[in-house]
């Protein structure tokens, strides 16, 4: 059994992620104590989702559990990879959020990661908020919805539950923008697709700080669109990129290459036109570090 700790307590899932690290950085600095929930292990402060096991008292009295692991979206989509990346989120979300509801002392909020890809993958000409009409549209459609859908054991218990819908993930340590780097630190860069797609993106430091403050605000439930408040075109991306790089994007990646590359993936990811807002976040007083894509970048090569 976990003794109290003289300050709160939180359980994160991921934590050695690009993200959880951060995430969990950023909890410490606001007067959090973090404990990381192993993935894939039978034993103390652990889950192993296979056999349908978690170390139960390793969660009792949290203050909150942040749920942010998951198999990685950028790989070949082969039918045996969308099957892992479909369980790896579904299987373990629904055993914490069941484990969650038969705890004695439940936290008081459960944050899921999940995506904007919640709302399809193609929306052009729309602007999206937590409002607009969710999807089923493609593979990550139906897998952000089974996603969310896995939470409902918490919820129903009367925990505080989040669906964190992030975008881009901007931090050249790691995601796509450490992918995208080398060619366009070398010059060869450029729009991929026709360019005029829709980019919802976040530093990775405005992310943890939200996640952060999603913690402390108990109003705050349901969906949060976890992007900055300024999407951005592709092509209008690229050459911001490279302006903070100091090199040219005269180089683009056609449609037929992207789908030829990267198939399925490929189109849901990289030709994605979805221009999503965080209502949520602004209208409740969550304020960005880095709400414009050109200071957000410059950051985000420290990140």
């Amino acid at each position: 059994m976990i003794t109290s700790n003289p300050t709160p307590r939180v359980i994160l899932t991921g934590a050695q992620g690009l993200v959880g690290k951060a995430v969990g950085g950023t909890l410490i600095e606001d007067g959090f104590s973090v404990f990381p929930l192993k993935s894939r292990q039978h034993g103390p402060m652990s889950m192993d989702t296979s056999a349908g096991w978690i170390d139960k008292d390793f969660l009792e009295n949290a203050h909150a559990v942040v749920h942010l692991a998951g198999e990685p979206i950028a790989q070949c989509w082969t039918e045996a990879t969308k099957n892992r990346i479909l369980l790896s989120r579904t299987e373990s979300t629904a055993l914490l959020a069941s484990t969650l509801a038969q705890l004695r002392n439940p936290p008081k909020v459960f944050i899921s990661i999940s995506g904007i890809n919640r709302y399809g993958f193609h929306r052009p000409k729309e602007i999206l908020t937590e409002k607009s009409a969710v999807s089923r549209q493609g593979f990550l459609g139906e897998v952000t919805e089974a996603w969310e859908a896995a939470t409902a054991p918490a919820k129903a218990a009367g925990i505080r539950t989040v669906h964190l819908r992030t975008g881009l993930v901007l931090a050249a340590s790691g995601g796509a923008l450490k992918t995208m780097l080398p060619a366009f630190s070398a010059g060869l860069g450029g729009r991929i697709g026709p360019g005029t797609q829709h980019m919802s993106w976040i530093r990775l430091g405005d992310l943890a700080s939200l996640v952060t403050w999603i913690v402390r605000n108990d109003k705050i439930e349901g969906a949060v669109n976890a992007v900055a408040p300024h999407p951005v075109t592709q092509m209008a991306f690229a050459h911001e990129l490279g302006r903070v790089l100091k090199r040219p994007t005269c180089i683009p990646m056609p449609t037929w290459l992207v789908t030829t590359l990267f198939g399925q993936m490929g189109k849901e990811t990289l030709l994605a036109d979805l221009a999503v807002m965080p209502d949520v976040a602004l209208k409740s007083g969550f304020k960005f570090n880095s709400p414009q894509l050109n200071t957000a970048l410059v950051k985000a090569m420290r990140e």
